[in-house]
C-alpha cells in the first residue's frame, strides 16, 4: 500500500519521503499445516499444527511492512488463518474467514495470504478459524515501530512473548463434536498453558516450562496473547508490579497494576519492572469467569512460568505447595494472589483505567458524529427442536439445545458446495451490478436488522417464552462506506448474564461508553468518553449490561462481528457487517486474488 493509502495519516510529500527513509520490507514465510504428535501431562496426541509448532511460530515486522504468507494443508478437515486485529485496508480477501472472505483450504491446497501491517505497532497474531482449529493453530504476530521511530514509552531491555492457551488431553476436535452432538456444555480443557507449557504445578511439566531470565533494575517488555478458547485470564509475576502500554496494538496512556486482565482474543502489552535484586517468582495465569463454577466449570490449577533474576540457583531446586497455590514457597517462590474467580469489581476498575494515548506515529480519529446507531443484543437462546438422537433429550436447560444469537438470530453458516461463494466475492459483484436479485436474496442476504425485532427489557428477570427461542438465519449487515457508526452491545438475561468477549474483523473500534442494566438512548451517552476512549479490536460485553463502540467504517468488505468465546461462536453468536466499497479507486476492492479457493 502507498501515500495515497496513508494520506489519512500523513501529507503526500512528507509520505513519500517516510516511506523511503523508513525502508518498508516484505517479509515472506512458508507454512505448513499437517499432524505432529505432542506430548503434556503425560499425554500423546496428534495436532494439527503450523510447521510443527506449538504455539505456531512467531511473524516478526515493522509497522507499515508487508506480510506474505504461504499455506499449504496436508490435514483432512478445511482450515483459514485469520490474522487477529490486522486491519487488512483493502487487503480484506485475506482475512481468512470462511465462505465469509474465502472458501477454506481443502487438503494438499495452498492459498497465500498477503496484506500490510498499518497503523498499527505492539502484539498482534493469527489463528485458525474453522471448528476449533485455533486450539492448536494460533501465534504472535511482532509489529516493531517503524525503523528510527521510538515507542511512547520507556525502551525495554528486552521483550518476551506470552501465549496464554488451553491443553485438552483428547482431541479438541472430538470435544466440540460432542457438545454440539449434546446440546449442552462441553468437556473442560484439563491445563492452562503458557507458550504451550502447563508449567510447574501440573504433573510432569516442570521441566519444560517456559523460564525467563531478567536482571536488576531493568524493564522488559511482556506481550500478552490470550489464545484460549473458552476464558479470560488474570495474568502477573509474584511480587511485581506491571506497566500496562498497550491494547490490542494501540498506545494506550501507561497504567499500573498487580496484574492484567485479558479476554479470549485480546492482547496486552505490559512493561516487567525488575525492581528485586535477586530473586525466582512465578508468572502465572488464572481464569477470570463471572458466572458460578457450576454453570461454566474451569481449570482451577494455574499456568506458570519462571522468571528468575540471573545469578539465582538452578531451577531444578524449585518447590511449589499442590494445595494451596497461593502460599509463599521455599526460595521465594509464589504466585501472584490474584482476586477470586468471579471479582467483576476488579474487572470494571481495570477497564475504568484504559485511555487512547496519541502519540506523532499513531493518531486517534474518534468519530464525534454518528451516521448508523445500531443496537444488537447478544446472549444465548435454545433450539425449538430438542432431538439431540441418540440421547434421550439434549443436555442444554430444561432439555433443549443450547444456541448463542445476536438480535435473537443466531447465525447459520453457508452450506459448503461448489457453487457457493464467499460473502466478500458476493458483495464485490453486487457493488459492481453483477448479481441477480434472487442471488441476492438467496446467498447474500442484507437484512440484519439494526435493533432487536422484539423490543424487551433485555436485563429482565421474567422475560416471555418466545424470546428464549432464537430464529436460525444468514442476514448481513449492510453500511454505506466511510460512515460513522456506533453500536451498542447489550448482554441479555435469557439463561444467564455471561461477559461476551466481541471481535470485529477488518477494523478497531473506540470503547466510548459501558454500564449496567439496559443502554437508554435518552441518558446513556451523557456518560460517553469522546476525547480519549481506548482502542480495541476486541472486548467484552459487561456482565449484564452494554457497551458502546464507535468506528468508522472506511475499509470495504465482509467482516465478521462475533464473541471470541469458542463455543459460542460455535452456536451461533456471530453475524457479518457488509461495507459497501465508496467510488475513488482507494476506496474499492482489488479483484479477487487469481488463486483463490473455490468452494
Amino acid at each position: 500500500m502507498g501515500c495515497k493509502e496513508l494520506g489519512k495519516w500523513l501529507m503526500l510529500p512528507l509520505c513519500i519521503l517516510h516511506l523511503i527513509w523508513s525502508k518498508l520490507a516484505v517479509h515472506h514465510r512458508g507454512w505448513m499445516v499437517n499432524y505432529t504428535n505432542v506430548t503434556r501431562l503425560n499425554h500423546t496426541k496428534s495436532m494439527m499444527l503450523v510447521n510443527g509448532q506449538f504455539p505456531g511460530p512467531s511473524i516478526h515486522a515493522h509497522e507499515g511492512d508487508t506480510i506474505v504468507v504461504h499455506v499449504t494443508s496436508f490435514v483432512k478437515p478445511n482450515i483459514t488463518i485469520h490474522w487477529h486485529g490486522v486491519r487488512q485496508l483493502r487487503t480484506g480477501w485475506y482475512d481468512g474467514v470462511p465462505y465469509v472472505t474465502q472458501c477454506p483450504l481443502q487438503q494438499n491446497a495452498s492459498f497465500t495470504y498477503r496484506f500490510q501491517l498499518l497503523n498499527q505497532t505492539g502484539v498482534l497474531w493469527y489463528h485458525a478459524h474453522t471448528s476449533w482449529h485455533r486450539a492448536s493453530i494460533h501465534g504472535a504476530i511482532i509489529v516493531q515501530p517503524r525503523k528510527n521511530v521510538f515507542y511512547p514509552f520507556t525502551t525495554p531491555s528486552q521483550e518476551f512473548t506470552i501465549i496464554l492457551g488451553e491443553w485438552w488431553n483428547t482431541d479438541v476436535e472430538q470435544v466440540i463434536a460432542d457438545a454440539l452432538a449434546r446440546g449442552g456444555g462441553y468437556n473442560t480443557s484439563d491445563a492452562l498453558t503458557i507458550n504451550g507449557q502447563p508449567g510447574f504445578l501440573y504433573n510432569s511439566s516442570a521441566a519444560d516450562a517456559y523460564r525467563i531470565n531478567i536482571t536488576s533494575g531493568g524493564m522488559y517488555l511482556l506481550r500478552l496473547v490470550n489464545s484460549c478458547m473458552n476464558f479470560a485470564l488474570y495474568v502477573g509475576v509474584a511480587n511485581h508490579s506491571l506497566t500496562v502500554v498497550q491494547l490490542d496494538s494501540a498506545y494506550a496512556v501507561p497504567f499500573d497494576v498487580d496484574f492484567v486482565l485479558i479476554a479470549p482474543g485480546q492482547t496486552l502489552d505490559v512493561l516487567l519492572h525488575a525492581n528485586h535484586s535477586h530473586g525466582r517468582y512465578y508468572l502465572a495465569s488464572s481464569v477470570f469467569s463471572i458466572p458460578n463454577t457450576t454453570v461454566v466449570p474451569f481449570p482451577n490449577v494455574s499456568a506458570t512460568a519462571l522468571v528468575e533474576y540471573v545469578g539465582v540457583g538452578a531451577a531444578s531446586e524449585l518447590h511449589h505447595n499442590n494445595n494451596d497455590d497461593s502460599t509463599v514457597t521455599n526460595n521465594n517462590m509464589m504466585l501472584p494472589m490474584f482476586p477470586a474467580h468471579n471479582d467483576s469489581a476488579y474487572r470494571q476498575a481495570f477497564d475504568a483505567k484504559q485511555f487512547s494515548l496519541n502519540t506523532s506515529d499513531q493518531t486517534f480519529y474518534i468519530p464525534q458524529t454518528v451516521d448508523i446507531h445500531l443496537l444488537f443484543t447478544v446472549g444465548y437462546g435454545l433450539a425449538s427442536n430438542t432431538s439431540c438422537y441418540p440421547l434421550a433429550q439434549c443436555e442444554g436447560y430444561l432439555g433443549y439445545r443450547i444456541l448463542g444469537s445476536v438480535n435473537n438470530i443466531t447465525y447459520k453458516a453457508p452450506t459448503p458446495n461448489k457453487s457457493n461463494k464467499p460473502f466478500l466475492q458476493y458483495g464485490y459483484e453486487y457493488d459492481r451490478g453483477h448479481l441477480t436479485s434472487s442471488t441476492s436474496k438467496s446467498s447474500f442476504n442484507l437484512t440484519f436488522p439494526d435493533h432487536p425485532e422484539h423490543i424487551f427489557n433485555y436485563t429482565g428477570s421474567q422475560l416471555p417464552l418466545s424470546l428464549w427461542f432464537p430464529q436460525n438465519g444468514t442476514r448481513l449487515s449492510p453500511i454505506p462506506f466511510n460512515s460513522s457508526v456506533e453500536l451498542v452491545l447489550q448482554d441479555t438475561s435469557i439463561l444467564q448474564f455471561e461477559i461476551h468477549p466481541f471481535h470485529l474483523h477488518g477494523n478497531s473500534f473506540y470503547i466510548v461508553g459501558s454500564g449496567s442494566g439496559n443502554y437508554d438512548p435518552a441518558t446513556s451517552p451523557a456518560t460517553f468518553n469522546l476525547v480519549n476512549p481506548p482502542l480495541r479490536n476486541t472486548y467484552g460485553v459487561p456482565y449484564g449490561g452494554w457497551v458502546a463502540i464507535r468506528f468508522r467504517a472506511d475499509n470495504p468488505g465482509a467482516w465478521l462481528l462475533h464473541c471470541h468465546i469458542e463455543i459460542h461462536q460455535s452456536w451461533g453468536m456471530e453475524t457479518v457487517f457488509f461495507v459497501h466499497e465508496g467510488h475513488g479507486s482507494d476506496q474499492r476492492l482489488p479483484p479477487p486474488p487469481a488463486h483463490y479457493p473455490l468452494c
